[in-house]
């Protein structure tokens, strides 16, 4: 980490007169020796480049916030607070590689997520690999059609009694929803009765062959 102190004194000149160029520029230095090391750092250490990256990505624009975005998202041990601040960006862009993908973004800040940001943002969580009960009953109480859709096809998502009776009541009229929910594996019989006696007559004909 000895090597880092060049660069922190760099970061206060670039941070005081530097321009956006010479700040992102900044950022890439600092986000390739994290990448580079990454596995081997502590988490003090990782709290270093966190202060740094932080204190970059505030000040550059949207673009180069996706360009970091999409670089520290796979990376399970990335810098907590800038993996934070990425995930609630208001730009789509910028938070979606975070949302679908990061391990670091732990469970309050998803529901947080889930509960205040746009339906862009709620898709992005849909994707992820695993899904907490949790999280899809928001994403299906909040989320549109395409966010429902989603998250009913994602096999790493678990759904609360709740949460399949909310899937029920809103594949009603919605022949595409109710069949993906009828052909998950994990959905409780009793929602499956009444999922059947709501679904039209071609949605009934198919789950019956599917599910007899």
């Amino acid at each position: 980490m000895m090597r880092t102190l060049p660069l922190i004194d760099e970061l206060e000149a670039a941070l005081s007169s530097g321009t956006n160029t010479r700040r992102i520029e900044m950022l890439t230095r600092i986000t390739d020796l994290f990448i580079g090391g990454a596995p081997r750092y502590s988490e003090d250490q990782i709290g270093v480049f966190d202060d740094v990256m932080v204190r970059l990505t505030s000040t550059i624009e949207a673009k180069a916030r996706a360009r970091l975005a999409n670089r520290l998202a796979p990376i399970a041990n990335a810098p907590a607070s800038v993996v934070h601040m990425l995930a609630f960006d208001d730009d789509i862009e910028v938070a979606r590689p975070i949302l679908r993908q990061s391990e670091r973004l732990e469970e309050p800040a998803l529901l947080a997520n889930a509960n205040t940001k746009s339906q862009q943002h709620l898709f992005a969580i849909s994707q992820r690999r695993n899904l907490s009960e949790a999280v899809t009953e928001v994403l299906v109480e909040r989320g549109d059609r395409d966010v429902v859709h989603s998250v009913v096809k994602n096999a790493g998502a678990r759904f609360s009694d709740a949460g399949f009776r909310m899937l029920v009541k809103r594949s009603v009229g919605d022949d595409d929803l109710a069949t993906i929910v009828g052909m998950r594996g994990d959905i409780p019989r009793t929602h499956f009765l009444v999922l059947l006696e709501k679904a039209s007559s071609a949605v009934r004909t198919r789950l019956a062959v599917e599910n007899p």
